[in-house]
């Protein structure tokens, strides 16, 4: 039994490790118009960095939760922490779009290790509460990524992008050794392994699958409004970064409130597809106010995908450990399996997104994003299980 120092330490670090996590996913987008000249790239250059992120980001949520399921949740943590903290202090370093690239999928498979144990060890800590646990982390991340989109805009107009990356790459690793010292030991995973009938009773969650293919159609909004929203109001519109950035991390204000309040709302809904219904109309909305070009019109953009997110990710990660139907210690994996979906699936829409700004308009390649977006309801259609009980 904890004690309670120990208790609200090791719920702390993890949220903790949660923002500077955020700042190191989001902030590429938010400086990279001071990276493209150093790199010698244009638009289509973010479309590369952020698809390798997302790359490395889906591909590796399973492994995370067979790692989970095997050694724990708070190994795995640690190590996603350092592997992504450290990547981030080498691409302070690089000068090569092509080597920056490859370290950003780094980025992302460290990540990737982080989010569904994380989420297993908050709700361990708030007994077993998951959908405040799901809340809190991503209230979290959203508070980090207001922090990575618009703080670093600045810092790194101040001081150097490369000198915000080395910031934030020290700040994660810092948070990596918190978690260490306060987060319990695992316990009781000797002798345990994932069989193959457990693996397939996850993986061929037909139910599982067409909600990690709700998710992404969340994450087509999401991604592209946090990665690109800086860069185009800057280029387009003409803005200054510092305004930009602002406007970029709205995306990330709303959800800090929001996701807290989906994760109590999750416990009692009676509904919850048709919550995530109403967030998939919202994203798409919002993609089709980015693509009007005036900074107000993109302002509430920001503002309706960040809601939208926030709210939908949440019901999202909730109710895959909800609709896992294998023992406690499969719930990581369950999750994984959603992000998996989800977050793979996020590594195309960057670069569809980028071929459209240099065949047509930056206007056209939100309204076609937002088309994208809207069809990934269509899932939705054939979920027939509910998600409590």
């Amino acid at each position: 039994m904890l004690d309670p120092f120990r208790k609200r330490g090791a719920v702390a670090s993890l949220v903790l490790a949660r923002i500077v996590y955020a700042i190191n996913w989001l902030n590429i987008g938010a400086i990279y118009v001071l990276m493209a000249p150093s790199l010698g790239a244009g638009t289509s250059g973010l479309g590369t960095l952020t698809s390798t992120f997302y790359l490395g980001l889906g591909l590796m949520q399973i492994p995370g939760g067979l790692m989970t399921a095997r050694w724990g949740p708070k190994r795995v943590v640690v190590l996603g922490i350092f592997l992504s903290s450290l990547s981030v202090l080498c691409t302070s370093v690089s000068s090569s779009l092509q080597v920056i690239a490859a370290l950003r999928f780094v980025v992302g498979t460290g990540m990737a290790f982080v989010f569904a144990p994380g989420v297993v060890l908050v709700a361990r800590h708030l007994k077993g509460n998951t959908g405040l646990g799901v809340g809190l982390f991503n209230s979290a991340f959203d508070f980090g990524g207001v922090l990575g989109i618009f703080g670093w805009a600045v810092i790194a107009a101040e001081a150097g992008w490369r000198q915000s990356l080395l910031l934030s790459g020290a700040l994660g690793v810092a948070t990596g050794v918190l978690v260490m010292w306060f987060v319990p030991g695992d316990e009781g995973v000797r002798g345990f392994s994932v069989t193959k009938e457990a693996l397939g009773r996850i993986l061929w969650n037909s139910q599982l699958v067409l909600l990690g293919l709700v998710t992404l159609g969340l994450s087509v909004a999401n991604v592209l409004i946090s990665y690109f929203t800086v860069e185009y109001l800057v280029t387009s519109l003409h803005v200054s970064l510092a305004v930009a950035g602002l406007v970029g991390s709205m995306v990330v204000v709303l959800p800090i409130f929001t996701a807290i309040w989906a994760g109590r709302a999750y416990q009692r809904a009676a509904r919850p597809r048709l919550v995530l219904t109403l967030t998939l109309v919202g994203s798409w909305l919002a993609l089709l106010l980015c693509g009007v070009p005036d900074v107000f019109a993109v302002l509430a953009g920001t503002v309706l995908g960040g809601a939208a997110a926030g709210i939908g990710y949440t019901f999202a990660f909730a109710g895959a450990k909800d609709l896992n139907a294998l023992e406690g210690r499969y719930d990581g994996l369950a999750i994984s399996w959603v992000n998996a979906i989800s977050l793979t699936g996020a590594f195309g829409p960057p670069l569809f997104y980028t071929y459209l700004v240099g065949a047509a308009s930056y206007s056209v390649a939100w309204v076609a994003s937002a088309a994208l977006c809207l069809a990934f309801m269509l899932p939705l259609l054939f979920m027939v299980k509910r998600f409590r009980g």
